[in-house]
């Protein structure tokens, strides 16, 4: 991601610079944005040991952009079926089903943070329409490097072509094995695939978290608005503001 200060933009800043070609690299940083050096990088423990979730402290004094949370319970968890995440924003209701039978330590993260209203009032801060189709949320901070004090490794990453259908909802990280924070971002239009070699142009190195149920079309109507370019053509804000009023997760329901 294209910024003046990178090194605050370390978090999740995330998923879009690399459609361009060469978009893998943006000013000789990897992707999906600048590695975090405020926060330690102990090798990733599991996500998964039967219920078990592990969280990995982030120092939040160091990077004023995170938010003091504590951490989800790490035991104990639901490990099958699915749960309901409604996002009621200024552009309409949309509804996502977690998946708690392959991303359980996901689904625990957003209830719990749903439950401290960590995302209520926050701004959905970039969308890309070209190259990669996407709209990222989660940082209370807007600056690209906010999240919660603590991260998690990555479950259920994708393996097929074109590994990031329209509908998919992913959590973006800064090209950490062990940088799950907050951000995620929605796809809205199915990921392309590199004529040259059948793969797709978005690396599988993002953990999908679940589907959107009811919403899409709403998506689709923010990109048709554009975007402002702050980063690039087709990359910045959405010219059509979308603030999370309101994040809730509701019960397991069995799959």
């Amino acid at each position: 991601m294209s910024d003046d200060q990178p090194a605050r933009r370390a978090r999740g800043a995330a998923v879009f610079s690399a459609v361009v070609a060469s978009l893998l690299v943006i000013g000789g940083i990897v992707w999906l944005g600048v590695v975090d050096k405020s926060r330690s990088t102990p090798p990733a423990a599991a996500a998964v040991s039967g219920a078990s979730c592990t969280w990995t402290p982030a120092d939040a004094t160091q990077n004023p952009a995170l938010t003091k949370t504590g951490t989800p319970p790490t035991k104990n968890l639901p490990t099958s079926g699915t749960r309901d995440m409604t996002l009621a924003t200024s552009q309409g209701t949309i509804t996502v089903k977690l998946d708690v039978t392959h991303a359980p330590c996901s689904a625990a993260s957003f209830a719990y943070l749903a439950s401290q209203r960590f995302f209520d009032d926050t701004t959905c801060n970039r969308m890309t329409t070209t190259g990669i189709f996407v709209l990222q949320c989660g940082d209370p901070s807007k600056t690209g490097a906010g999240g919660p004090s603590y991260t998690y490794a990555h479950e259920n990453l994708p393996t097929a072509a074109v590994n990031y259908p329209a509908g998919t909802v992913a959590m973006a990280n800064a090209n950490d094995p062990d940088g799950n924070g907050s951000q995620f971002f929605i796809v809205y239009k199915d990921t392309p695939t590199d004529p040259s070699n059948g793969q797709s142009v978005l690396p599988s190195n993002y953990t999908i978290i679940g589907t959107i149920s009811t919403g899409l079309d709403i998506l689709q109507k923010v990109a048709k608005g554009g975007t402002d370019n702050a980063n690039g053509p087709g990359d910045g804000a959405p010219k059509l503001a979308v603030k999370i009023t309101s994040l809730t997760v509701g019960p397991v329901v069995a799959g």
